[in-house]
């Protein structure tokens, strides 16, 4: 014990370094664990489709959209979930996957529909740009 009360006093700049990681990292831990929705892969994302019948929401504009989205998506842009547009009501008790392209915007989009009453919401973690990625397939209306 006298060692370790040594070794902060001769090192205040290494102590002080690691507990403001630790601490960093509780925070981002906490976080992690107080979202409402979750964050998961594509591997996750299939089975929920495949399993559960998940709805796949694709909160990129409308353009984006057309250029390419997963099979079955449909598109309610970013604005339209935050501005309380979007009809989701019929999503309330069904798994719902959220994606953008990177996965942020899904990420605020996720927030509000929990917030918004949705159960299950799902973030696919990295968007669309995973799934490229991936080579899956995209389809194009």
């Amino acid at each position: 014990m006298s060692q370790l009360v040594e070794f902060i006093g001769n090192h205040p700049f290494l102590v002080t370094l690691f507990l403001l990681v630790l601490f960093l990292f509780l925070n981002s831990l906490y976080k992690e664990k107080s979202r409402a929705f979750q964050t998961i892969n594509i591997d996750q994302l299939t089975r929920l489709v495949n399993q559960q019948n998940a709805q796949v929401i694709d909160v990129r504009p409308k353009d984006a959209y057309n250029q390419g989205h997963i099979v079955n998506a449909l598109n309610i842009p970013l604005e339209d979930i935050t501005s309380g547009k979007a009809k989701i009501d019929k999503l309330k008790k069904k798994p719902v996957v959220v994606y953008c392209q990177m996965g942020r915007s899904s990420s605020k989009a996720s927030q509000k529909l929990t917030d918004s009453g949705l159960e299950q919401v799902f973030n696919l973690q990295g968007g669309i740009n995973t799934w490229i990625n991936e080579k899956l397939p995209l389809s194009k209306a």
